[in-house]
């Protein structure tokens, strides 16, 4: 049997994931075709061609397609589709545009019945947009309410995240005592799991090193390095980061 639909259209993210984003086109010229006049295949192929050329950094081209998957995942009653659909449109867009598209789709959730679990999502994201807008108060808002969805939920890895977002916009507001009271609490949670956190730990050897206490830096420091410096994607992307984190822990063991 020929693959469906939804596995090319899998295939196609996990193409993009890779930064394959002309591969992952191919694949969808593909399910388009097999889609036919289908409105939720056409959704899906949509709003996977939408992912692909917002992750290559062209949000204008991805924005139609995501709209278009909004509209048929509405038309065939797709509750979750939809939700995705305007996320991403969210996403796509500048901060006047997404706090929009978060309020779509948060009285679209409330509405349709739509998972829950979106809220936290919306929340998150519309604070990296503000955060990359230098809207640091703004920022902390939309992460503390992701914060409280995410603590009610009981999931332990979804708290982790937000409250790393809530850590770094607490010193990006140079809230340092604040941040580094939180990111203390993820820590103390994680080592209790037998977890890890090293982008917390990161932020914990900012924190401290903005205080002067460079043993305490030093410490965070070495933790993260230790497991970023093992994350292909971190040491391709974040060279200069991984660079002051390399610094910090030899700084660490030398006074050792």
């Amino acid at each position: 049997m020929g693959e469906t639909v939804f596995d090319l259209t899998r295939r196609a993210r996990f193409a993009g994931l890779s930064g394959n984003f002309s591969l992952g086109h191919e694949i969808l010229d593909g399910a388009a075709k097999q889609a036919g006049e289908d409105a939720w295949a056409r959704a899906s192929v949509a709003i996977e061609r939408g992912r692909l050329f917002n992750s290559a950094g062209l949000p204008a081209e991805a924005a139609p397609f995501f709209a278009e998957a909004f509209e048929l995942a509405q038309r065939v009653g797709d509750h979750n589709l939809a939700v995705d659909a305007v996320h991403m449109l969210a996403i796509a867009s500048d901060v006047e545009a997404a706090e929009q598209w978060v309020a779509v789709a948060l009285d679209y959730i409330e509405a349709h019945g739509a998972s829950p679990q979106w809220r936290g999502m919306l929340h998150h994201n519309l604070g990296w947009t503000y955060f990359e807008a230098g809207r640091f108060e703004d920022a902390l808002g939309a992460f503390r309410r992701d914060e409280a969805i995410r603590e009610a939920s009981g999931n332990a890895q979804t708290l982790k995240v937000a409250r790393y977002a809530v850590v770094r916009t607490l010193r990006a507001l140079s809230r340092v005592d604040e941040a580094i009271a939180l990111g203390e609490k993820v820590v103390a949670l994680a080592d209790a799991a037998n977890d890890a956190a090293p982008y917390v730990y990161e932020e914990l050897t900012e924190c401290y090193a903005m205080k002067g206490e460079m043993d305490d830096a030093q410490r965070f420091a070495t933790r993260a390095h230790a497991i970023l410096s093992e994350n292909a994607s971190f040491v391709m992307d974040e060279p200069v980061r991984l660079a002051r984190l390399a610094e910090l822990a030899a700084g660490a063991a030398a006074a050792g």
